[in-house]
């Protein structure tokens, strides 16, 4: 059974991809409690203004900005301060952050020096610095072809190693990860895993996924959790609240 000491809101990562009026009316009715993080993605922002960050924050929220850039560096650093002009709790960047899939040393201290000067930007504004490793909907077949016939513990290892030199705070990972990252690097990063599922739900677009107690007990330090929290008919805060307590029953089944 998980230690209840170390369960804190924060460790829900609400993946809010629902109309902005049903995240407002969950946030006001206080459906979910004060400090889960609510994790909003580059398209939301594409339509909606990033004062929403403001928004949820100011009501206890802290918001988790999934942007994943990916791109040259001089733009990630301008696309990365649209964000961090409000401040958020945590913004991402892909691990490949400028890839160009060669994988030789030269591309490596490139990639180490874009990942730097954003921990740096990010650190500057009180915001954690995230790095978005192998996704969860990525097979074991579809990583060997993609990182050169590495399997996704081989490629999110190579990662956190680069991660490390660059000064970046998180790490996202599927749960199956979780493990290998705390073993090379103890506490070193915060983990945040989606591909969390309860044992009854599909997984959906997700390949590799486990349930919300075993992703803790393999090391995860915060669950991204989004169709869970939100599946069922009716008003979207009765449904939050009790899918919320099924993931709390799961994480702490005897």
């Amino acid at each position: 059974m998980l230690d209840v000491v170390k369960f804190a809101p924060e460790t829900i990562i609400w993946s809010a991809d629902v109309p902005r009026e049903d995240i407002e009316k969950v946030i006001k009715t206080k459906a979910l409690p004060e400090g889960t993080v609510i994790k909003l993605d580059r398209l939301f922002f594409e339509n909606q203004s990033k004062n929403f960050i403001d928004f949820c924050q100011g009501n206890g929220y802290p918001v988790f900005c999934d942007a994943k850039i990916i791109e040259i560096p001089d733009k990630v650093m301008k696309i990365a301060e649209t964000y961090l002009s409000h401040k958020p709790f945590m913004l991402n960047v892909m691990a490949g952050i400028c890839s160009t899939l060669n994988f030789d040393h030269n591309e490596d201290e490139k990639q180490k020096e874009a990942l730097r000067r954003f921990a740096e930007t990010c650190a500057d504004a009180g915001t954690s610095s995230c790095a978005v490793t192998v996704l969860t909907s990525k097979s074991e077949w579809t990583c060997r072809q993609e990182f050169n016939l590495r399997n996704p513990e081989e490629q999110v290892l190579k990662y956190t190693f680069m991660l490390k030199e660059s000064g970046m705070t998180d790490i996202v990972c599927s749960p199956k990860e979780a493990m290998a990252i705390k073993e090379q690097h103890g506490d070193r990063f915060s983990i945040n895993t989606p591909g969390v599922r309860l044992p009854s739900s599909s997984k959906d677009d997700q390949q590799r996924v486990t349930t919300p107690h075993d992703a803790l007990a393999n090391g995860a330090d915060r669950l991204v959790i989004g169709r869970d929290l939100i599946r069922g008919d009716g008003d979207i805060t009765e449904r939050v609240k009790a899918n919320y307590q099924k993931i709390l029953d799961n994480i702490f089944e005897v």
